[in-house]
C-alpha cells in the first residue's frame, strides 16, 4: 500500500519529461514543415534568379553577335523557335537588342551555336515551377548545362570567370559577372534590399 501512495510523486520527473517530450515532438513537427517549406522556396528564389541571370546573358550575347550570323541559318531551331514564341508572348520586348546598340563580338559558328543553347536552356517560359522530382531534378541539369555553355562562351570571348567572383565575393551580387567592360559588366548596378 505504502507503494501506491508514493508511485505518482516517485515516478513526477518521468510523467513531466514524457509530457514535454510529446508536446516538443508536436511543436516540432509543425515548425519543421513550416521550416522546410520557407527552405525551399529560398533555395528555388536563388536558382531561378541564377537561371534568370544565366539568360540575361545569353541575351546580350546575342545582341553582340554580328548581324549576318544573326539570319543566317535558313532551317529555324529549337532555339530560334523558342526565341520567336518569347517574342509573341511579350510583343514590347525583342528577342535581340537593336543592331549597334551593343559591341559586336566576332563572327564564330561554334560560338553562335553555344549562344544559342545556351538561350533555350535558360529560356524563362520553358522552365517548370512544379514541385516534382522530375522536374526539380531536369531543372538542375539545365542550369548545370548552362553554366558549362557560361564558361565556354566566356573562354571563347576572353571573359573573367565568373564563378571565381561568385566564390570570393559572395554578398556582392552586383558584381558577380563583371566582364572588363564588356556589355555584361553589371558592377554599375544597385541591388535592392
Amino acid at each position: 500500500m505504502t507503494d501506491d501512495l508514493f508511485a505518482s510523486v516517485l515516478d513526477l520527473e518521468d510523467q513531466y519529461y514524457q509530457e514535454g517530450y510529446d508536446l516538443g515532438l508536436k511543436d516540432g513537427a509543425q515548425a519543421g514543415l513550416l521550416e522546410g517549406r520557407l527552405f525551399g522556396l529560398e533555395k528555388g528564389f536563388e536558382k531561378y534568379v541564377t537561371m534568370g541571370t544565366l539568360h540575361g546573358r545569353s541575351v546580350l550575347w546575342a545582341g553582340m553577335l554580328p548581324q549576318p550570323l544573326r539570319g543566317k541559318n535558313s532551317n529555324p531551331d529549337v532555339s530560334q523557335v523558342a526565341m520567336a514564341a518569347d517574342t509573341q508572348k511579350c510583343p514590347q520586348r525583342e528577342a535581340f537588342p537593336a543592331p549597334g546598340a551593343l559591341p559586336s563580338i566576332q563572327s564564330n559558328a561554334r560560338l553562335e551555336k553555344h549562344i544559342r543553347i545556351l538561350y533555350a536552356l535558360t529560356e524563362p517560359s520553358s522552365l517548370s515551377t512544379e514541385n516534382n522530382e522530375d522536374s526539380v531534378a531536369d531543372f538542375d541539369d539545365r542550369l548545370k548545362r548552362a553554366d558549362g555553355k557560361i564558361k565556354m562562351i566566356e573562354k571563347s570571348l576572353g571573359e573573367s570567370d565568373s564563378n571565381k567572383k561568385l566564390k570570393s565575393e559572395p554578398s556582392r551580387n552586383a558584381q558577380l559577372f563583371q566582364a572588363d567592360g564588356l556589355a555584361t559588366d553589371v558592377s554599375s548596378l544597385q541591388t535592392r534590399r
